[in-house]
C-alpha cells in the first residue's frame, strides 16, 4: 500500500500536471474574491475587518483538492490505462491508494495557497493604506481551509470513480460549487448551505457568507456526502472492474 501510494504522489508531481494544479490552486481564491465586492469596500472597513474579508476566498480550497482528487482518478480513464492498474495491485489497493494520496496533496497544495494568499491579502490591504490585522475570526478561516480540503479530496476521488470520465468529473468539481451552489446561495440559502461544496465552505466560517451552516453542522452534512460518495465510489468502481 505504502508503494501505491508514493506512486500515486510521484504522479501528482509530475510536470504539466503539477502546473496545472498550481494555477489552478492561485485563481479559485481570485475568481471567488473578484466575484464579489470586498474590494471595492475596503476603504469603509477597519483593518480587522478587511483582513478577514480577504482571507474568506480560502474556504474555497477544497475545490482545487476536489479537482486534485478527480484528476487523480480519472487521468488513467483518459490514458485507458485503469484495468492495468486494476489488474497489477486490485481494486481496492487502487481505491485507497489514490484516496489517500488524493488527501496528501490536498493538504499540501491548500497550506501552500493559504500561505501565499496571506502575503496577497498584506499587499492588498497596504495599498489601501490598511495593515495585516489577523484575527481569530482569520485564523479559524485558514485553518478550517484545511479539513476542507481532506474532504474536497476524498469527494473529488469519489466522483471521479463514480464518472469514469476526466472532462466530466471536472465539470462537476469546478463548476458545482463555484458556479451553481453560491448562485443558490443566494436564492435558496436554506438548501443550498447543506449541498457538498457549501458545507465545506462551512468549516472555514467565511466572514462574507454568515448564511452557511455552523463549522460543527457542516462538518457533519460533508462528512455524510463524504461518506455516500464514497461508498457509491466503491460500489460502482468495484462493479466496473470485477
Amino acid at each position: 500500500m505504502i508503494g501505491v501510494i508514493r506512486s500515486e504522489l510521484l504522479r501528482a508531481r509530475s510536470g504539466a500536471n503539477t502546473l496545472a494544479v498550481l494555477l489552478l490552486g492561485a485563481f479559485i481564491p481570485v475568481i471567488v474574491l473578484t466575484s464579489e465586492d470586498t474590494l471595492g469596500q475596503m476603504t469603509s472597513m477597519d483593518a480587522t475587518t478587511a483582513t478577514q474579508r480577504l482571507l474568506a476566498p480560502l474556504a474555497w480550497s477544497f475545490v482545487v483538492a476536489a479537482f486534485a482528487g478527480a484528476f487523480g482518478v480519472t487521468r488513467e480513464f483518459y490514458y485507458g490505462s485503469m484495468g492495468r492498474t486494476i489488474a497489477q495491485i486490485g481494486f481496492r489497493r487502487a481505491f485507497l491508494g489514490k484516496g489517500i494520496a488524493a488527501i496528501g496533496v490536498a493538504v499540501a497544495l491548500t497550506a501552500g495557497v493559504a500561505a501565499v494568499w496571506c502575503g496577497v491579502a498584506a499587499v492588498v490591504l497596504g495599498v489601501n493604506g490598511l495593515a495585516f490585522s489577523p484575527s481569530f475570526g482569520a485564523a479559524r478561516t485558514v485553518l478550517g481551509a484545511l479539513p476542507g480540503a481532506v474532504l474536497g479530496a476524498v469527494l473529488g476521488a469519489s466522483i471521479g470513480w463514480i464518472v469514469g470520465n476526466y472532462y466530466a468529473a471536472a465539470a462537476i468539481v469546478l463548476a458545482g460549487p463555484i458556479a451553481f451552489e453560491r448562485a443558490f446561495l443566494g436564492s435558496a440559502s436554506e438548501a443550498a448551505r447543506f449541498s457538498p461544496g457549501l458545507s465545506l465552505a462551512a468549516l472555514a466560517s467565511p466572514s462574507d457568507h454568515p448564511a452557511l451552516l455552523e463549522p460543527w453542522a457542516g462538518l457533519a452534512v460533508a462528512l455524510g456526502w463524504t461518506l455516500i460518495l464514497a461508498a457509491g465510489a466503491w460500489v460502482v468502481g468495484y462493479r466496473r472492474f470485477r
